[in-house]
């Protein structure tokens, strides 16, 4: 403190103001901030995409990390905090209202539901009319970043992408290359230490950077002091760098927990990807503006809004909610109808329709085959046979469930979320993009990875979530999903809750007796009637 206080008294008068604000706030964040490593790092794997090398990858829901919300909600920050488009423009759900592929009375239940019977001529005036705003606001992610560009006039990211990612694709190159990495069965650092060492060719253009990484591992929080200053800042603005090549960093998370996938026992952490990316940042930075460039922190006029702030939802928001439960119920309700033609008060005959493309594992049973016999001819559906007769407490219903809803739910989000170009993370046109060391594709040897499904799968089919129809009574299904644990199973579990709780599937229950339908809404099953004459269907095309 002596030393800084001198560096003070000799700086000039109209510095000095200057010099007690940096001063307060480096030092004050300091001590009221604490940046955790570990914790930042797991929850960086949480939101970052699961890319498997190879694309033989098992599914996860893409907004795994906004599971603990309802679906719409999850949508919502996703698209504020993250810029993923999770929904369909507003003007593709109107065209489907006026081609008739939804129904209008389908729109007023929803609308009576969501908004009450003395608001739909208001709601439906909202939906249907009202214009909002075409452009996207921007999201809060790279915000922070982006002021490297205002401060100084430069964007690292240009200058540092393309090496970083030439050398991550030779690093983890899968048998492409005729060139083999040189160092083989360290990890990513040791290898890129020794060849610094040993090579008259470096990563880096200064010195700083490449001393850094030679004489010791710096720790994430020490370079970025460096480059941030403040501490309260540090989580933001690794989530702003790892999010500019989600896809890479996605790829590095998911190898970190398998390290067989990488060929000669060769591993790499997500940690080692941060800390080769900041010493890159380091280095470009010395190379750009020499000694002219302070930590980011310090030229900053307000800290950026805060990355996980929550999301208030906005008219907009709650308009895209509203017509993409149309659209779904739209599909559920001719589905429902052959569940509910062959109960003891209906009639058994069937009224044209048109079955439309759906997202795969859009429709899943867990009941007796007669159940499947009554959905409507040429669907496709994962039935899973259970015999309520045999399991009364529920107890293996359970269990197939902890098994089928993450699973097929999380390979239909897969594609749900590609449909709706999920922020260009969908794969593209399979026959353009590039292949790259057999573990990805990208749009080009310098760009990111693209974690999603190419638009050859998805081209044409309706964003929808599962319908997952189970064959039993209502109070054991509840009670089933409601149940909570402390043992080996309760992760699964919770996960299960989640999953149906959340909307994240639509549950609808089928009484093995009566035949009555009920719907998992807010929690509470709410009996479900179908109209079977009017959306009973032929089939025109394959689901």
């Amino acid at each position: 403190m002596r030393n800084e206080n001198r560096r003070w008294v000799l700086l000039p008068a109209g510095r000095q103001k200057d010099f007690v604000k940096r001063y307060q706030l480096l030092h004050m964040t300091a001590r009221n901030n604490s940046f955790d490593e570990l914790a930042v790092l797991h929850e960086l794997k949480r939101f970052l995409p699961a890319l498997s090398a190879g694309r033989a990858f098992t599914h996860r829901n893409p907004l795994e990390a906004f599971q603990h919300l309802h679906f719409h909600d999850a949508l919502r920050h996703a698209s504020e905090m993250l810029g993923y488009q999770t929904s369909l423009s507003l003007e593709e759900y109107r065209s489907f209202y006026n081609s008739k592929r939804v129904k209008p009375d389908v729109l007023e239940k929803v609308l009576v539901e969501k908004k009450g019977a003395a608001k739909t001529f208001e709601w439906q005036d909202k939906v249907l009319m009202k214009k909002f705003p075409t452009a996207a606001a921007a999201p809060r992610i790279g915000r922070l970043r982006a002021n490297w560009q205002k401060q100084y006039n430069t964007d690292p990211d240009a200058r540092v992408h393309p090496r970083l990612f030439r050398i991550l694709g030779n690093y983890l190159d899968h048998g492409v290359s005729d060139w083999s990495f040189p160092v083989r069965g360290q990890g990513f650092l040791d290898s890129m230490r020794e060849m610094e060492a040993n090579s008259f060719i470096s990563a880096f253009n200064t010195p700083r950077a490449r001393k850094m990484l030679l004489q010791n591992t710096p720790s994430i929080g020490d370079l970025l002091a460096i480059i941030v200053g403040d501490e309260a800042l540090f989580k933001q603005y690794l989530f702003d760098q790892q999010f500019a090549h989600r896809g890479w960093s996605g790829l590095v998370a998911t190898l970190e927990s398998n390290r067989n996938n990488l060929p000669n026992g060769s591993h790499i952490t997500l940690r080692e990807l941060i800390v080769f990316e900041l010493l890159l940042e380091i280095d470009v930075l010395d190379d750009r503006l020499g000694k002219q460039w302070e930590p980011l922190a310090s030229r900053l006029a307000s800290p950026p809004n805060d990355l996980f702030a929550p999301v208030p939802a906005s008219e907009k928001s709650e308009v895209l909610a509203i017509w993409q439960e149309v659209v779904e119920w739209s599909y559920y309700e001719e589905v429902l109808a052959g569940l509910s033609r062959n109960s003891p008060n209906q009639h058994n005959s069937y009224a044209s329709g048109t079955v439309r493309a759906s997202a795969r594992e859009s429709l899943c049973i867990i009941g007796r085959p007669s159940v499947a016999r009554d959905t409507p001819p040429g669907c496709r559906v994962a039935l899973h046979s259970y015999d309520f007769s045999l399991d009364r407490d529920g107890a293996e219903l359970e269990r197939m469930l902890e098994t089928v809803v993450p699973s097929l739910g999380a390979t239909n989000l897969e594609y749900f979320f590609s449909r709706t170009n999920f922020a260009d993370v969908n794969a593209g046109n399979a026959l353009l993009d590039q292949l790259i060391g057999l573990f990805g594709v990208a749009d080009g040897t310098r760009g990111d990875l693209r974690p999603g499904l190419p638009t050859e799968l998805t081209e044409g089919l309706e964003p929808i979530r599962l319908l997952c129809i189970v064959e039993h009574f209502h109070e054991t299904v509840l009670k089933v999903v409601g149940r909570r644990s402390v043992g080996r199973r309760s992760v699964g579990r919770r996960s299960v809750a989640q999953w149906i709780m959340n909307e994240w599937v639509h549950l609808v229950v089928i009484d093995p007796v009566s035949r009555e339908l009920r719907v998992l809404k807010n929690g509470e099953m709410v009996g479900y009637k179908s109209d079977p004459l009017k959306y009973s269907l032929s089939v025109a095309g394959d689901w």
